[in-house]
């Protein structure tokens, strides 16, 4: 299972106005967002602004970088922050006592538990997910698909004996989702599982050196690189699906930014995502400008 450090201090170089402390130029308020590092929640930063903007009276303000969604969640907690995109498998890293958290595998089972235990400590609204997820998988080259008409991990028992997979180092000793209780729960191994970078991988599939790789569901060298997600079908890998997440007091006082926020429930699939994601990394194009064209494309936006 994915973890994410701790910062030992929220060192905060700006200064957040929390809910309602500002005015918009239309008279409303001025929320806060706050992103993580990585583009999806920068991108979903966008896709919240554009709308509540559009549809509301109100405006959003965004900060990003933060280092880690642990630090989010203190600042939606605190008032600093309005809202976020935070992943359901967050749900599993030590916000909890033991006694209140089951570990799960299952999507559903695992964002129930957010949302009843993110509401109850913190007072926070979990949506349901946007609909993309960003956590472990595995990948194949198309071609490779193709031919053998592979579509989930499941299919790969047949040739796993004469396969080469490059894999994250610490994949290869992890608990819970690492590679031995991939085997156990799969029945099958792999001829070879390397540990190596990142980079690495992408240049061994590429290559020919490797058939399979690990990688995270929106990566968009996985498009970069033309390969095939298969399913998870035993549901082994923790879920990590997208969704965003509110104070409920801004959502109890404006109940007009609810709706806008409803509206984003189950709006943009994994593939999607890639796509948005490749378009920001690897394109080189702005968070802005990529999330407004979708929004536009998706008939959400005017």
């Amino acid at each position: 299972m994915k973890k994410i450090l701790f910062g030992s201090l929220f060192l905060i170089g700006f200064i957040l106005t929390g809910c309602g402390d500002d005015s918009s130029a239309d008279g409303g308020e001025v929320f806060q967002y706050g992103a993580q590092t990585y583009s999806d929640p920068k991108i979903m930063g966008q896709v919240v602004k554009q709308l509540v903007e559009d549809q509301t009276d109100h405006e959003v303000e965004i900060t990003e970088d933060i280092q880690a969604s642990p630090q989010i969640i203190n600042a939606l907690d605190q008032g600093e922050f309005d809202f976020a995109t935070l992943f359901s498998g967050e749900v599993y890293n030590n916000h909890f006592d033991e006694d209140k958290i089951e570990f799960s595998t299952d999507p559903q089972k695992t964002i129930d538990q957010a949302q009843t235990l993110f509401d109850e400590k913190f007072n926070l609204n979990w949506y349901d997910s946007i609909g993309f997820n960003n956590q472990y998988s595995i990948t194949v080259p198309e071609e490779f698909a193709t031919t053998h008409d592979l579509q989930t991990i499941s299919d790969l028992s047949e040739y796993a004996s004469d396969m080469e997979v490059g894999a994250d180092s610490a994949w290869k000793e992890r608990e819970n989702d690492g590679y031995r209780d991939f085997v156990d729960e799969y029945g099958y191994e792999f001829k070879n599982v390397r540990g190596m970078e990142i980079s690495l991988m992408y240049e061994g599939i590429a290559g020919g050196d490797l058939d399979a790789i690990t990688a995270y569901t929106v990566d968009p060298h996985i498009l970069e690189n033309n390969l095939v997600i298969l399913e998870d079908d035993q549901n082994f890998f923790a879920p990590y699906d997208a969704s965003i997440v509110a104070r409920n007091e801004l959502l109890e006082n404006y109940p007009e930014v609810s709706d806008v926020l409803d509206s984003i429930v189950d709006s943009i699939s994994t593939k999607e995502m890639t796509a948005l994601i490749r378009e920001v990394d690897i394109n080189e194009r702005s968070t802005a400008e990529v999330a407004e064209e979708f929004l536009k494309e998706k008939g959400m936006l005017e």
